[in-house]
């Protein structure tokens, strides 16, 4: 009766001076590796892209909002004779910006404020103010916009 030694890990017959791991383990183990390695840079890239997407999004708002601040300072009172009204589109032409993003180093990223003013109703008078702040990220147009009504003075 012939008694062969076992591996207990694998279940492999022992044989001195074969001990390791065969090639087809080495290469799909390596395959795993690189497929794991690979998700994780995708996936790096990816949130970096988004966080500066986000930043430059918040700053196109931001500059949005500030000219929207600009149309609410116009004066338009509408109680006095003549009647006073500055809140016009004409005063309100489109400006170029620079998108202002802390830690961005040299790289400026330039947008474009575009005011539109309508009149929403004449009793009581009210007129719409919008502002769109279109940018690019990686050749696509972004627009955020900002909307508000106002009354006169």
């Amino acid at each position: 009766m012939k008694i062969s030694k076992t591996n207990l890990k694998s279940g492999r017959p022992h044989r001195s001076g074969q001990a390791g791991m065969t090639l087809v383990e080495v290469v799909m183990s390596m395959l795993i590796t690189a497929v794991a390695v690979g998700c994780m840079i995708t996936g790096y890239i990816f949130s970096v892209t988004s966080a500066e997407k986000s930043g430059m999004s918040f700053a196109a708002t931001a500059r949005a909002q500030e000219r929207l601040e600009q149309t609410r300072c116009a004066q338009w009172d509408v109680a006095s004779y003549p009647i006073k009204d500055q809140l016009l589109a004409t005063n309100f032409p489109d400006t170029i910006v620079t998108l202002d993003i802390s830690g961005s180093g040299t790289n400026a990223t330039y947008a474009t404020n575009i005011t539109t003013i309508y009149e929403v109703s004449k009793d009581p008078p009210l007129k719409g103010i919008r502002v769109d702040c279109v940018w690019t990220f990686q050749g696509q147009l972004i627009s955020n916009t900002v909307e508000t009504v106002r009354s006169p003075d």
